[in-house]
């Protein structure tokens, strides 16, 4: 698919500028002509030139989504409420696209969904082409809305599970983040005294005949070695990262799964973020009368990242069996996933028919606990890294006074 930019003229002789996706140049004035439009110029603006690999791909993709979680979230809920109060679905598309920055993405993707609904591609698939910021699972549901026509209700639904997630990841970014913030301090503190000050002073105790104190030594030596050495330490970092992700989505992607060892190294309130985000991805699906073994597939490729893949193979054996014949209760047998209250839960929803509901409430209870898990951990992190910073404060101040007493006695 091809990105074009066209120069048009409606029925009543007005001028349109906007922006489509078509295979060629002759697809696109189609498209623009059957809406109505008399084309005067159509030009490609971007093309998918560059062939990435799909699972690269697809991990690219719900890094945007995730980054986009809340301006996402925002559109959603307007466009059902526009929709709810009578707007058209393109019109109200249209009006979202104006009101945003000329050149925002949000304000190329909505034009390029409204170019697709006015030409008569339903809304689901045009988000589906739009895989940077629509994941199959809310495909489905907008599918599911549509043939329902409960499309409004649909999105609403969309948008206040994604504003519920931003708040949980929200909370455990800011908890991560503290405590590195504390360390690139601390860090620079090292290396601004280690390059100025205490060579200064290590000189006048050497002038002096007085040997500097090892405490200091060492401190400039640290300094000196990460003012030298930093883009090279940086790049080895990196490459432990890449080496270690490749390493993880290897065991997560494989059919024995992670080791006990490695899966007690992931935090419960990562776990169950995860959870709950699958609990409301599951119930906004069965609720709108989309399959469970299509829901589950759907929701299977929404999770990403090293710890998600596991969550992700696992979702994908539970398809197979459910769609073998199998109860969902029965097929979600992984103990690190699925705990043993969850699954007697879920076998209760299915008993009494009543699964969507049981869904609902299940994911309110894993997202409560994992607020809980959450706020734990950041209670941990800040004094802990509070506690790192004092310890580095003091480790650089006691290298700057050791000198000056030594400086003392030589006076």
């Amino acid at each position: 698919m091809t990105l074009w930019r066209y120069k048009a003229v409606t029925a009543g002789g007005l001028s349109r500028k906007g922006e489509l996706t078509a295979d060629t140049a002759v697809s696109a004035r189609a498209s623009l002509r059957r809406i109505g439009l008399t084309v005067l110029d159509v030009r490609p603006v971007a093309s998918e030139r560059v062939r990435v690999p799909a699972s690269l791909s697809s991990s690219l993709h719900g890094v945007l989504r995730g980054r986009r979680r809340d301006a996402k979230a925002e559109v959603l809920d307007a466009l059902a409420t526009l929709l709810a109060s009578g707007v058209p679905l393109a019109e109200g598309l249209g009006t979202l696209a104006g009101s945003r920055s000329k050149r925002s993405g949000m304000r190329r993707m909505l034009l390029q969904v409204e170019d697709a609904v006015r030409s008569g591609t339903p809304l689901a698939d045009a988000f589906e082409s739009q895989p940077g910021w629509f994941d199959p699972a809310e495909v489905a549901v907008v599918r599911a809305g549509q043939a329902r026509g409960e499309l409004a209700h649909a999105l609403r639904s969309l948008a206040d599970r994604h504003t519920r997630t931003g708040e949980l990841v929200g909370k455990l970014a800011s908890a991560l983040a503290y405590p590195a913030i504390v360390a690139v301090a601390g860090i620079a503190v090292v290396v601004f005294l280690s390059l100025g000050p205490l060579p200064r002073l290590v000189g006048i105790l050497e002038q002096a005949g007085v040997e500097p104190p090892a405490l200091t030594a060492a401190v400039i030596g640290l300094g000196e070695l990460i003012s030298r050495w930093w883009a090279i330490g940086l790049a080895m970092i990196g490459s432990v990262v890449i080496l270690g992700a490749w390493a993880v989505r290897a065991i997560s992607t494989s059919e024995r799964g992670w080791p006990e060892e490695l899966r007690r190294l992931v935090p419960q309130a990562v776990r169950g973020m995860a959870l709950a985000r699958l609990a409301g991805e599951l119930q906004s699906m069965t609720r709108l009368g989309v399959p469970l073994t299509e829901a589950l597939r759907a929701a299977a490729r929404t999770f990403h990242g090293p710890v998600a893949l596991s969550l992700r193979t696992n979702l994908e054996r539970v398809a197979r069996r459910v769609e073998a014949g199998e109860r969902l209760s029965q097929a979600l047998d992984d103990p690190h996933w699925f705990a043993d209250d969850m699954r007697r839960l879920i076998e209760a929803g299915e008993t009494a028919g009543e699964l969507p509901d049981l869904l609902e409430r299940l994911a309110d209870r894993l997202e409560r606990r994992a607020t809980r898990l959450t706020d734990r951990l950041a209670g941990l992190i800040e004094p802990a890294a509070i506690i790192m910073l004092a310890a580095m404060i003091g480790v650089v101040v006691l290298s700057a006074v050791l000198p000056l007493l030594k400086l003392r006695e030589v006076l």
